[in-house]
């Protein structure tokens, strides 16, 4: 009986280890994870705002934006460049500044388009400076952006472990 017991749990703990690591490799490699896609979503208000600095005169608006959100940005900046390298460990670094350059571009393009960029960003700048805990998620959370479909969500997969219920 002993012997049963110690070969049953065995079997369980290695079938728990094999869900486990089926888990952290069952998303594809060009999927985003929701830091991923928080750091996309970061990149494409800042290139915005840093565009209406220029185009809008509003350079002591954007300065305040960087100030106030520094570590966030650097933070969700080197989350970027890892998402990029995940994506292609050869020419990540190129496609992150490609990607950047991209956003900057089109929000560029967008500014001479629209008679309203600069109203809209400093509607921006505003939310961002009344962020009273000065949060870039919580900040984030009330923006839109032209890549919040840009990449495929990763698919959440639930372990053994992360099935467990609370005992009676």
């Amino acid at each position: 009986m002993r012997k049963l017991l110690k070969s049953s749990t065995t079997a369980l703990l290695l079938i728990c280890m094999t869900g486990n690591v089926w888990a952290a490799t069952a998303n594809p490699v060009g999927c985003a994870n929701p830091e991923d896609m928080f750091a996309v979503r970061v990149a494409a208000v800042q290139q915005r705002l840093m565009v209406a600095a220029f185009s809008c005169h509003a350079t002591d608006s954007y300065n305040k934006f960087v100030i106030s959100y520094q570590k966030d940005l650097q933070a969700s900046d080197r989350a970027l460049q890892n998402f990029f390298l995940r994506l292609n460990d050869k020419t990540g670094i190129a496609d992150y500044h490609s990607f950047k350059t991209r956003l900057a571009n089109n929000s560029s393009i967008q500014s001479f388009r629209d008679a309203n960029y600069c109203a809209n960003a400093q509607t921006t700048f505003d939310a961002a400076f009344t962020n009273a805990r000065r949060s870039l998620p919580v900040f984030l959370a009330g923006q839109t952006t032209a890549v919040d479909d840009a990449f495929s969500p990763c698919q959440q997969v639930l372990t053994a472990s992360a099935n467990k219920t609370p005992s009676p």
